[in-house]
């Protein structure tokens, strides 16, 4: 995060986007993510994903190997960054 100079002098933080637009990410570690209020699910090990760049959040997608279903995930920014800090998620730009 950066800081940055706003009109009356008022310091504000500015998000720095470190991914692009519409990226790929495999599950190589634990990765889990929330539905709602509901308890959290575990994306399985190996799962290949689409992912899209939404303004506080990403989002992920991916068929689910079991059912053929497609599956949709919402993880924070810095909860994503964490997972890929940590070596539970690989990104390819």
């Amino acid at each position: 995060m950066s800081e940055e100079n706003t009109q009356g002098n008022q310091i504000s933080a500015v998000e720095v986007q470190q991914y692009p637009e519409h990226f790929q990410a495999k599950i190589i570690g634990k990765v889990e993510h929330r539905n709602g209020d509901g308890p959290t699910e575990t994306i399985p090990l190996g799962t290949e994903m689409k992912v899209d760049t939404a303004i506080a959040s990403y989002v992920l997608s991916w068929i689910d190997p079991e059912d053929q279903q497609p599956e949709t995930a919402y993880l924070a920014k810095r909860e994503f960054e964490l997972y890929v800090e940590v070596g539970a998620l690989e990104v390819t730009i």
